[in-house]
């Protein structure tokens, strides 16, 4: 199967998912991926607005404010060529961002972060449509991610529902493997 076909298929069995099952996934993923210790002592974490289709990532948003930690979420810049990363509080203003995903409005008083300011002791959470039990994951194609994270030392973690579990998936020399993915089910680890 190609990548587009794994696309696809795993889209098509998220996007079945009943929204009152899916109320509960997301709170199954978050109690079991906002407890990992790498979340945790991570002094700055890296988190994406979800769609709607993928596991909630306010909560965790939201848990890391309350707890102290610098949250940065990604905005993919005016040109679309990269994704900037924005540092948010609770008095952010949102708005659609350039792939229909809430992104931080514009503002003078912006704080950006570069890739390499995300260090050993940080952590990314990681966007995706597909996994597989060595923790390699299928993106949206745009590569944001891939480049991202080859540049920086954080820990980059996934989340995800169960449904999105492929036995395998093709991956490149680029491809960049998780530290780990969380599910309602079980965390994998590669």
């Amino acid at each position: 199967m190609t990548k587009s076909d794994i696309r696809q298929q795993v889209l098509d069995a998220r996007r079945s998912i009943e929204p009152e099952r899916r109320d509960l996934l997301n709170m199954l993923v978050f109690e079991r991926a906002h407890k990992h210790r790498v979340f945790q002592r991570a002094r700055r974490v890296h988190i994406y607005q979800a769609s709607p289709e993928e596991v909630r990532t306010m909560p965790f948003i939201e848990y890391a404010w309350g707890i102290g930690k610098e949250v940065a979420v990604p905005r993919i810049s005016l040109d679309r060529s990269e994704m900037e990363h924005v540092v948010v509080t609770h008095e952010t203003e949102w708005t659609d961002g350039a792939f229909g995903i809430m992104e931080p409005a514009r503002s003078s008083t912006d704080v950006l972060l570069s890739d390499e300011d995300f260090g050993p002791t940080d952590a990314v959470i990681v966007p995706l449509i597909a996994f597989d039990r060595t923790c390699h994951r299928l993106g949206y194609g745009k590569g944001y991610y891939d480049r991202f994270l080859a540049s920086t030392s954080a820990v980059a973690i996934g989340i995800a529902y169960e449904v999105q579990r492929v036995i395998s998936l093709p991956h490149e020399p680029h491809d960049i493997a998780l530290s780990a993915i969380a599910t309602e089910e079980r965390w994998y680890a590669p």
